[in-house]
């Protein structure tokens, strides 16, 4: 059947305008071709990666296109390996002054008595969105509860120690997730103007030591030391923007895998409290909530 007269006419004309300009303009008509047979070339990788930045559902930046795309510019400054622990072995006196100072950052706040075991099993898939961060795989039967317990044990945690914890909304997760903050503490990240006084460094403030995801993952913040006994022994990896100064997420920033039971749930708990002994440190004499 062949075109409509007007129809036929429109296509004739526009091939013969781009003949013409393929003629008169050699190297820019090819540098345009390129580029538009790579991008069809990618268009089928961009629609995977968007499907699967909505599967992952909702963090801290939008659960839409424009999140995606948010993301994706992050993805210069991100880690290429977030195993690594160089940083943690062999910190710069930047990072170490970020931490206070090499004794505070270098050590371990996990309980004397306790003894980090290597986790069983696969570490699970991680994607590599910038943001949010999430597992998809190895998450225990039921998260939800899981979750449960996690945030049950985080309200504990502050109710045991309110004049320096307390429950509050994620700044870093965003949704009005419910996330532990110590009300003072070493800044973790940079040092910030005292607004009272614009001459002086203020060191000390709010710090979001810990907060769940929906799969029962979550995101702590740890020493240096901590922080590589963690991802050595298979139970976290570090955030794909962790120490990057574009996005001043911390060095030690990690995604702690999802418990999968009652056993990887009290090693949670114990990584929780290390988290929380860190950001006080020696100012404060942190009281432990029952690990059951």
């Amino acid at each position: 059947m062949p075109l409509p007269a007007a129809i036929h006419d429109a296509f004739e004309d526009a091939f013969w305008r781009l003949t013409g300009f393929a003629h008169t303009r050699p190297a820019l008509f090819t540098a345009a071709s390129v580029s538009v047979v790579s991008a069809l070339a990618l268009l089928p990788s961009a629609v995977r990666s968007y499907r699967g930045y909505l599967a992952i559902g909702p963090g801290g930046i939008p659960h839409n296109i424009w999140g995606w795309l948010f993301q994706g510019i992050a993805q210069p400054f991100a880690l290429r390996d977030p195993l690594n622990t160089l940083t943690f072995e062999k910190p710069t006196p930047q990072v170490l002054a970020r931490y206070g100072g090499s004794a505070r950052a270098q050590r371990s706040y996990l309980d004397i008595d306790t003894t980090l075991s290597a986790r069983e099993g696969p570490r699970p898939t991680v994607p590599g969105y910038t943001a949010p961060q999430r597992q998809t795989t190895e998450i225990s039967a039921d998260p939800a509860a899981m979750r449960a317990e996690q945030e049950t044990f985080l309200k504990k945690v502050a109710e045991a120690n309110p004049e320096v914890f307390e429950i509050r909304p994620s700044l870093l997760e965003g949704n009005a997730t419910p996330a532990l903050w110590a009300k003072k503490a070493l800044q973790l990240g940079e040092a910030y103007w005292d607004p009272k006084d614009k001459r002086a460094l203020r060191k000390r403030g709010p710090v979001e030591v810990c907060h769940a995801h929906a799969e029962a993952s979550s995101h702590m913040q740890f020493s240096l030391g901590d922080a590589f006994l963690v991802v050595r022994a298979g139970w976290g990896e570090r955030h794909l923007l962790a120490g990057s100064p574009a996005a001043r997420v911390p060095p030690t920033y990690l995604i702690v895998y999802a418990p999968r039971n009652a056993a990887e749930l009290r090693v949670w708990k114990e990584l929780v409290m290390a988290a929380v002994r860190f950001a006080v440190d020696e100012d404060y004499d942190v009281n432990d909530v029952k690990m059951t």
